[in-house]
């Protein structure tokens, strides 16, 4: 990202309606918090990471976490 953009961030969260935290300089938060890319997360409904991935783990593992999430949650919605 340039200056330029780097000066627009906010006006274009608000434009798009981001409404998540977004970084200008990605690369003074990658060395420090995400040093292997791409990571992958699968999060539950209360926001909670359950699966975390360093580099691409492959389908098979993402869609058998997923199965997993969504069986419990199901488990839990019936369970009320």
């Amino acid at each position: 990202m340039n200056d330029r953009e780097a000066k627009n961030l906010k006006e274009i969260m608000d434009t798009e309606k981001l409404n998540w935290r977004s970084f200008v300089y990605q690369e003074a938060v990658n060395s420090k918090w995400n040093p292997s890319t791409p990571t992958y997360y699968v999060i539950d409904p209360q926001g909670v990471i359950r699966y975390k991935w360093r580099g691409n783990p492959g389908e098979r593992a993402m869609d058998t976490a997923v199965d997993k999430l969504l069986e419990e949650t199901e488990g839990s919605r019936k369970s009320r």
